[in-house]
């Protein structure tokens, strides 16, 4: 998977997490037995939620927020999502366990295992696996609705994939941590401080220029051994390096470099059968429109209507 689809991926996967989160709130609002005049209050809804500076927050007034800022977007993806469901059903298309398992996986590259993959994903997304499986689930069956006419013939797939070869090959992936200094001078006097014994973390959260990573200790996490947005000397280092090596000052863009392998993962080469059909899919996708319009067709195709939009609008 290239880094552009990694981006794309965390944006949709951020914007899920609001729409999971309040479509679960009107689901239960909407969805709920009525009975009597209060009915369509929640039975919690005056339930103190947090509280600021002595002053109190409320179920209520949190839900009608939420719904306020994320109400309209919330109801057009159940919309989508349903309206992609029929369209799916009319088309005969399917989406099974075993493709959603697969894209994971694709996903995953670049971390340790699944745990480390679903941790970073529960941690900064706040995403359960399930949630995390279903959002992939949709996304695949969108992909399939879109490219459900489209052909991608073996000789377009074979040029494709000459010109492309690159991006769908397994790579290196260390971990890295550095620290940046003005001068040669001064990347050997750290080098000096740590043969002192000072440590690496210390010294970069104290002399380190880079403000990326000088707060986090130095630490740049995992990095791609053909990374185009990080720094080809500090690579071309890392390549040669065993976890725990420390490098000699290598010249960079803010200065001098001193680069250390914490971790390093051996490239693990997919299939050519899978290369092949994951890059048929990118040429599939790359012909169909975007898929922002095939949600937009779908909805106006099955008569999506919003019936209360006050209410979704706030």
């Amino acid at each position: 998977m290239t880094k552009e689809v990694k981006s794309l991926w965390g944006c949709i996967l951020i914007l899920c997490v609001c729409i999971l989160v309040l479509a679960g709130m009107l689901i239960f609002k909407h969805d709920r037995p009525t009975a009597g005049p209060d009915a369509n209050a929640s039975p919690d809804s005056s339930t103190v939620v947090a509280t600021v500076g002595g002053e109190k927050v409320t179920r209520k007034e949190w839900q009608e927020e939420l719904e306020r800022q994320y109400g309209a977007q919330v109801m057009e993806q159940m919309l989508t999502a349903r309206a992609a469901t029929k369209e799916a059903e009319a088309l005969g298309i399917n989406v099974s366990q075993t493709e959603v398992e697969q894209e994971i996986a694709r996903q995953m590259q670049g971390y340790e295992s699944a745990e480390a993959y679903f941790q970073a994903m529960t941690e900064q997304l706040g995403m359960s696996p399930e949630q995390i499986r279903q959002d992939i689930r949709y996304r695949l069956l969108l992909e399939k609705i879109a490219t459900h006419n489209v052909d991608v013939s073996e000789e377009e797939l074979d040029q494709y994939l000459q010109d492309h070869r690159d991006a769908y090959e397994s790579v290196n992936v260390y971990q890295l941590a550095h620290i940046v200094v003005p001068t040669r001078e001064e990347a050997e006097d750290v080098l000096a401080k740590l043969k002192d014994g000072e440590t690496f973390a210390s010294l970069a959260g104290r002399l380190s220029v880079d403000e990326f990573s000088s707060y986090q200790e130095g630490r740049l996490g995992w990095i791609d051994a053909n990374d185009p947005f990080f720094s080809p000397t500090e690579l071309e280092a890392a390549r040669e390096m065993e976890v725990g090596d420390i490098s000699a000052p290598i010249e960079v863009s803010g200065g001098f470099a001193i680069l250390t392998l914490t971790g390093k993962r051996e490239a693990q080469p997919e299939g050519e059968a899978a290369i092949k059909e994951q890059a048929r899919r990118d040429m599939a996708l790359s012909k169909s429109p975007p898929l922002k319009e095939w949600e937009e067709a779908l909805r106006k195709k099955y008569n999506a209507v919003v019936l209360t939009a006050a209410s979704v609008n706030g």
